[in-house]
């Protein structure tokens, strides 16, 4: 039997780590030798079967700074050849960037784990460029989406020439949980309190829950940088009696067995594992449309994409898209929200189609089928191909160049900043010195990030940012492309320092505004505190 390798960073926690322990059972009750390549300095969170392999997918773990992509992709396959790997399955970007780099005889296949072209725009670099999926990624022998929309997504921005895109479920394992008849008017959610969870939308919503059904009671599960942020927000809507937090549970589906609607906020969700489970323990859904695989979960046709909510689904309600509007306002789409909720805590005929519902839609996701698809249609139809590994090394090659040079800019330009901070400095007097108050940020990658950090209480306006993608961010400024009209400022600071040259030549044709790479505000920073 072939030998297999799952490439994860970690085994703790997350939908995309669930997913490579299940899958690790699943292969391994088939027969197939697992082979688990991750990070054993960090808890394992999930049930797994196989051996496990040290290896951590982090490219800047202290080993080899002079080089660490070739060293990474080195370890990675040398690790292949030891444990004579047929095929290697990678889960998440980090992972499915080194697998394609280390593709030596074995059939590699990359999981993605969310809308790809979304992340892309928030992240700057090789890993996450356009010319990195379009190009070396059509090299792999199959490349495995969570969904249908995040499919057409990736045909839409990056194409597959080679026919190698299919989409695969993730397994989900029914709740076994027992009947109740006496559920309260509970509402529950499920995830990490962090910005694309956005649970202060459901809080808000929730707020108008209390006033048309008196009785109800939200829980939300899970934990993260926003838990004091959304207590603070309950105790503004005088909610403290009525929301509980009990932080990360291993218990979830006692909790699920209490709730009569389950609800989901998210910015974006590529295939919830939550809404799943939520299913599986025969809890009907009410979610805010958003990019991802949501409608398929719900058995709500992708036709009715220009359909007027709310979007009645099998097992579930789809209302519109929440836009951020602040922590105090309630807007009509929150209200809508709202609404449905309360559709489903007192529609019990509804409620209880769509409980019946779930446990047939679920069908598909469970691990028998999910093995089943893998094991038939992946390793046995389509693992056949041959690739051209001239011209496969040729774009490896130029990928692993590119990492490179952005790599060696960032930490030359981390070490300018650390030397500067230790003596007592701050870009903010390159730009007080020179009485330069209103600024323009090109790119907004780490680099944006740390500059903007720089700058707290300087009174340096940054006026709008730049960037080639229309990103989705609560940044305080405005984001415009770099082919729109640029306003009047005193410069534009030029982040992505490694082609700081070429950006400065096409902002030329466009612009009068001075020009200034960070590199040489950092440079000029140092300068005149060295000889202060």
């Amino acid at each position: 039997m072939q030998n297999i390798a799952l490439i994860i960073d970690t085994l703790q926690g997350g939908g995309a780590e669930r997913c490579a322990a299940d899958l690790s059972r699943i292969f391994a009750d088939r027969g197939f030798h697992v082979f688990i390549f991750t990070d054993l300095s960090i808890s394992i969170g999930y049930e797994y079967k196989g051996t496990l392999v040290n290896f951590k997918v982090s490219m800047s773990d202290g080993k080899e700074w002079g080089n660490p992509i070739r060293y990474k992709v080195n370890e990675l396959g040398k690790l292949k050849d030891r444990y004579h790997i047929d095929i290697a399955v990678s889960f998440m970007q980090g992972a499915n960037y080194l697998n394609i780099l280390s593709k030596r005889k074995d059939k590699v296949i990359l999981t993605i784990h969310g809308v790809t072209s979304l992340y892309a725009k928030q992240e700057k670099s090789v890993i996450w460029a356009e010319e990195t999926f379009r190009e070396l990624y059509q090299y792999a022998d199959v490349i495995m989406l969570p969904s249908d929309f995040c499919r057409r997504d990736w045909l839409e921005h990056y194409g597959d020439k080679n026919n190698i895109t299919r989409t695969m479920y993730n397994p989900v394992h029914r709740m076994e949980i027992g009947e109740n008849r006496d559920k309260g008017n509970v509402v529950i959610t499920v995830g990490r309190m962090h910005g694309d969870k956005r649970q202060w939308h459901l809080i808000k919503a929730f707020s108008l829950v209390k006033k048309m059904c008196p009785d109800s009671k939200l829980i939300i599960l899970g934990d993260g940088e926003l838990r004091a942020e959304q207590e603070n927000m309950i105790k503004r809507f005088g909610l403290e009696n009525d929301v509980e937090l009990p932080g990360n549970v291993k218990n979830v589906g006692d909790y699920l067995a209490k709730a009569k609607v389950f609800a989901m906020t998210s910015r974006c969700e590529a295939m919830s594992c939550s809404v799943l489970e939520a299913l599986s323990a025969g809890v009907p859904v009410v979610a805010c449309d958003c990019p991802g695989g949501m409608r398929e979960e719900l058995g709500i046709s992708y036709e009715t994409k220009n359909s007027p909510y709310p979007l009645i689904g099998e097992c579930g309600i789809i209302t519109p898209y929440m836009e951020e509007n602040g922590f105090e306002n309630i807007s009509p789409e929150e209200e809508a929200f709202a609404e449905e909720m309360v559709r489903l805590l007192k529609d019990d005929g509804l409620r209880t189609r769509m409980a019946a519902a779930a446990g047939t839609m679920l069908q598909k996701f469970l691990p028998d089928a999910i093995g089943e698809a893998w094991v038939e249609d992946i390793f046995v139809n389509n693992l056949k191909r041959e690739i051209d590994r001239e011209s496969f090394e040729n774009v490896r090659d130029k990928s692993i160049g590119g990492y490179e040079r952005l790599y060696v800019s960032y930490y030359r330009l981390l070490e300018k900043w650390m030397v500067l901070h230790e003596r007592g400095g701050s870009v903010k007097q390159y730009f007080v010195s020179r009485d330069m108050k209103n600024v323009i940020l090109y790119g907004l990658g780490k680099m944006a990030n740390h500059f903007i950090e720089d700058i707290k209480g300087s009174g340096i306006n940054i006026i709008c940012g730049i960037d080639k993608m229309d990103i989705d961010r609560q940044s305080g400024f405005p984001v415009i492309r770099p082919d729109e009209g640029i306003p009047h400022a005193d410069c534009i600071i030029i982040t992505p320092v490694h082609e700081a040259e070429n950006i400065k030549q096409k902002l030329e044709l466009h612009t009068q505004v001075p020009l200034i790479s960070l590199s040489d505000i950092l440079d000029d920073c140092l300068q005149e505190n060295g000889n202060s």
